[in-house]
């Protein structure tokens, strides 16, 4: 999926306008349209940097072409990576214990 096909999609997904995301990021709306109908298909580093920031993805997940679909594991990742980077060691063995308990439940379930 194309960079702008990207950004569109977050930022519709979060209900905000261009003009919004123009301001948060400290852009035109003209430049976030460019972007999004892909016009405009070499963005600077640091408004990548400034829109993964804003929108709670990477960089790199702006720029891959990933080949066929993510995993939902993937997916759930990237939704959430700014809150990974938040966490402390405490909340990581919370977070492992979490995903032990629901492994050994489906284990359980034969699947």
């Amino acid at each position: 999926m194309p960079i702008g096909d990207k950004i569109k999609e977050m930022r519709v997904r979060k209900g905000q306008s261009l003009q919004g995301v123009a301001d948060a990021i400290g852009a035109s709306k003209a430049h976030i349209w460019e972007l999004e109908s892909n016009r405009s298909k070499n963005p600077s580093l640091d408004l990548l940097q400034k829109l993964a920031s804003h929108f709670g993805t990477t960089v790199a997940y702006l720029i891959e072409e990933p080949e066929g679909d993510l995993s939902r594991a993937d997916q759930f990742y990237r939704r959430n990576s700014e809150k990974f980077a938040a966490m402390g060691d405490k909340d990581f063995d919370v977070l492992e214990q979490l995903l032990d308990m629901i492994a050994k439940r489906e284990d359980g379930r034969g699947t």
